[in-house]
This record gives structure tokens, sequence and C-alpha cells, in this order.
């Protein structure tokens, strides 16, 4: 038999958690054809694989490329680290549906990405991953439909519970999003306008999932002081409705520290009960927003001018500052840190006018100025126009490792793909978040067996998500492949290999170690070089 490509001598770690083992693999079109010997003589190409280990090409269930993958339809910086297929849409945040006359309101969540919105055109859904289809993709793409996109574009971003018409119509983008090829269903029960939403809304709204045997992937209403609360009620709406369950990013934050072990046995809890419950987490114990990210969720409706001027009342800081400290309508998990005074542990990471400031922390200059480190934070704001990203230290490694290391959770990265060729990404995960758990926690600290590492990246997320035909090396299943040079592995993108602080910027680099990407049988990275070939493939949910 011919191969088109032949990958020989490698050390294979097949996916499903065994140890690897010695062999050839042969691809033939988009699939794999063959695992065994296989001599050089049958393959159009042949890769040397002697001293990598063959690994299927990793499955990010948790991932933001909605529109960077519009922007970067390479997918530069994600497929450098050997993945081959994203799963966007989480967050409750797809780039669809869009619907009059709410349009504007939800690209104003978009932000600076809201003018691919008028390139693309679309409307529907399904529109939406005929676009991406047609810009071409360099890995696949699977997607969620996002509860913020359809409560948007139902009823806007009103904060009420939606009329009996209102929620109609959004089940019925729903399964307009289902019919067309959606996975399933994402909330983000922190933000505006999911926050807005009560349990039974979700609930309607999976039902429909649940119907086309999708999943529902959320970013839960707590993830700190309320973290316990927030996971039951996930488990709760899996239950009423009958749809899987993955709970996003699931590491406690601060308010929480600690609470891992209450938190997975939770999870386990709900699945002694039945309930298909599973975790995923990143393993960077930072974020880097606005530093205004961590204001109460009724302020990110403002635009930058009304926050500086809302900013520029003493009376409504105070106002401010005491809804942080008692937690009223809080944003996300950095929000913590506010509200247990760790301004220590917010860095200054980009300051358009201030670059004096980059790599200060809030407290720092709080005492250089001799003020409240709530005045100095309030002031930081105004006096950058809102322009601050901040690097917000919320997460205890001890917390992460926990995770990591238990059979339920599974690796994402929560990043947007980019491109060195791009502006300045916050997001070292974007570089190198799978690259660096090879790097700290397989080679260097020997935490995780490289089978283990490489399942909850692969087979594990790829059954999750219902992509039934990938993350395993067999006979039959589409050729996604990472090859990996262990000894040589390295993030480039972050500091946190170890942790070191401060500093300021993250490095916008390629990784290391990663010679080899195959794509639907195409080579996607050849010797560590990017190829000009677009494999990906838009992948679709379909069910009888």
């Amino acid at each position: 038999m011919k191969f088109d490509i032949g990958i020989l001598g490698g050390r294979i770690v097949d996916g499903a958690g065994n140890p690897w083992y010695h062999g050839d693999v042969g691809i033939a079109g988009r699939k794999i054809a063959k695992i065994g010997r296989i001599e050089k003589g049958q393959c159009v190409r042949s890769i040397d694989a002697k001293g990598l280990y063959v690994c299927p090409g990793f499955v990010d269930i948790h991932t933001h490329s909605d529109i960077t993958a519009l922007v970067f339809p390479g997918c530069d910086s994600t497929i450098k680290q050997g993945v081959t297929t994203h799963l966007i849409g989480n967050c409750g945040s797809s780039a669809a549906p869009l619907r009059e006359p709410y349009i504007e309101v939800w690209k104003n969540y978009w932000g600076e990405w809201a003018g691919k919105f008028d390139e693309g055109r679309w409307r529907t859904f399904g529109e939406y991953l005929g676009v991406l289809e047609r810009s071409g993709v360099g890995h696949n793409i699977a997607a969620l439909v996002g509860h913020g996109a359809v409560r948007t574009a139902a009823m806007g971003a009103q904060r009420r519970a939606p009329t009996k018409r209102e929620l109609k119509l959004m089940k019925d983008l729903v399964d307009e999003a289902m019919r067309s090829g959606a996975f399933g269903l994402s909330t983000g029960l922190v933000y505006p306008p999911g926050s807005f939403a009560e349990t039974e809304e979700i609930v309607e709204l999976c039902k429909v999932v649940a119907r086309y045997g999708g999943m529902y992937a959320s970013h839960i209403r707590g993830e700190r002081e309320t973290i316990l609360e927030a996971i039951r009620e996930a488990v709760l709406i899996g239950k009423t409705s009958g749809v899987r369950v993955q709970i996003s990013h699931n590491c406690p934050k601060i308010g929480a520290w600690g609470w891992s072990d209450r938190t997975l046995a939770l999870t386990e809890e709900a699945r002694k009960k039945g309930f298909d419950v599973t975790l995923d987490n990143d393993v960077h114990t930072d974020l880097a927003p606005a530093l205004s990210g961590a204001l109460p969720q009724y302020l990110h409706e403002l635009t930058k001018e009304q926050l500086t001027a809302h900013l520029g009342s003493s009376k409504n800081r105070a106002r401010i500052k005491k809804e942080i400290i008692e937690d009223r309508l809080p944003a996300f998990g950095p929000a913590g840190l506010l509200k247990h005074g760790y301004f220590d542990r917010i860095f200054l990471l980009h300051c358009p006018k201030r670059k004096r400031l980059e790599g200060k922390t809030v407290a720092q200059v709080a005492r250089q100025r001799r003020k409240e480190a709530f005045e100095t934070y309030f002031d930081l704001i105004v006096e950058e126009n809102d322009g601050i990203i901040a690097i917000f230290d919320y997460i205890l490694e001890k917390d992460i490792k926990n995770l990591l290391k238990h059979p339920l959770m599974m690796i994402c990265s929560d990043c947007a793909t980019w491109s060195e060729k791009g502006q300045q990404s916050y997001m070292p995960c974007a570089f190198g978040e799978h690259p660096g758990v090879f790097e700290r926690y397989v080679r260097d600290e020997a935490f995780l067996t490289i089978q283990e590492a490489v399942r909850k990246m692969t087979s594990f997320p790829a059954q999750k998500i219902g992509l039934y035909d990938r993350g395993l090396i067999r006979p039959g299943m589409a050729a996604d492949i990472a090859m990996i040079d262990l000894e040589r592995i390295e993030d480039r993108a972050t500091n946190l290999w170890p942790h070191k602080y401060p500093y300021k910027n993250y490095p916008h680099r390629y990784p290391k170690g990663i010679p080899y990407v195959v794509v639907n049988g195409k080579v996607a990275v050849d010797g560590e070089r990017q190829t000009k070939v677009l494999a990906g493939e838009v992948l679709r949910h379909t069910w009888p």
C-alpha cells in the first residue's frame, strides 16, 4: 500500500492514556490508514520521527477564536502548539446569531473586533459557519452557540426575565444553531447579559440542545465564595434538561482558594448519580483583562468615556467600592482581588500614556502616590481613559495541580488563536498553553505522565464534544497529529514556568519543540515552520 505521509520510528502516544510504544503511522488522504511497520519507499513523504512522541492533534475544548480565526485564518499561534481543533463560542459569547434591532448591542461586546461582523455580514449561526468555512482555517473549528448572543438577539441587554414570546424566539435561535451544526450551548453567567438569566431560562434552552444530543458548557455563576452553589446550579441544569455538562475553567478563584477538593467532590457526586458532568481548566494562575474588567457587571455596559466620567464622582466611587466589597453584581474571578484588598497581585501590564508604570502593582503605585489603593485603582482607569491592561494573579497553583491530576478534568487554554504578525496579545495561553504543560508538568516536574497529559488534550475532550473520529491514533481516524520533542519543548510566551513577577509584558512568541503538525492529512507545521496550507475544517455536529 502507498501512503501519502509516513511517520516513521516515533513513540506513539495513542491518546487513550496508554503508555507509548514504537511504531510507524501511515496516512492516506485525510485518514490514518495503518499503524505498524512501514517502509520509507511506501511513502510519498516520510517524516523521521525518531526521538519524537507522536500524538493525536490536541483538541482545545474551551477557546474564544470566533473572530480571531477570521483575522488570523492560519491559526498560527495555536497550530504551532500542536492544537488541531478549537471549540469556540464559549462563555456565552458566540459570533452568531445576530438580529435587528440589537446587532450593535452585541457587536459592542466584541470591542475591537466588531468590524469583522460587517465584513462577514452573517445573521444566523449557519451563515456564520459558512463565512468561517469560506475564509479557510489552519486547524479545525467546532462551535457552541452562546447564550449571551441568543439572549441579545431576542431581547437586547435588558435586565429581566424574557417574555413567553422572547423565550420562544430564543429557543428557535438555539434550534437553528443546533440544526446548523453547533455542538451545544454555552453560558457566561458572570457577564452581562448572561448574568441576567435565571436558572429556568437556561434549562429551557438546554432542553432544545438535549434533543440534538448536544452539550452545555458553562462559565458558572460564581467561581469564588459562591462556587459550590454555582456548580450545583450547573448540575441541576443538566439533570433537569438532559444535557451533558461541561464546567469551564473550573479552578477556584480568590475567595475559594484551597477549595478544589470540595469542587471535585461535587462533580464526583453528580457522576455517581448518573449525570455526565466533567471539567476543564488551563494552567495559568493569572489573567490579563482591562483594569476595569473587575468592576461590577453593570459598569461594563458603559463606553470608555461614560465609565471615566462616572468614576470622576467621589460619590460613585464610594458606592462602587461598597458594591465590590459586598459582592453585589460581581464581575468574574479577578474581582476577588479587589474585594479582599490584594492590590499587590494586580500588575500593570500595558499603560498607553504612562509607560513608566508598567510592571508595577496597583499597591506600589498607591504607596508612591500616598493614596488609598481603591482610589488609586479608580484614578488609573480615569487617567488612562480605561486603556490599561493588567495582570490579575488570582489563582493558586496548588488548586490548578489538584485539578490537573484528577481524571475528570481535561486541559483547555481559554485563549483565542493569534499570530506573531498581529498586534500584541495579552494572552500567553494563545502561544504557549499546551507546550507549557509538557515543559513543566510532564518533563521538568514529572507531575503528569506524558500519556495522562495527552489524554486530557485529545481523546477526552474529543469524546465530550462528540468528535468521535478524532483524538486517537487509530486506523480510520482523521489524520490530526502532533509530534513532540519533549527534551526541547519550550513555552516561550510566558514567564509562568516558573512564576516570575513582576514582568512588563508577555513575550509574543511561538513555542519550540513541536516540529511537525498534521491536520486532516496535510503537513501544517514542517520542521517548526508553518506551511501555507489551510487544512482545517469547520466541523458540524450531527445527530440522527
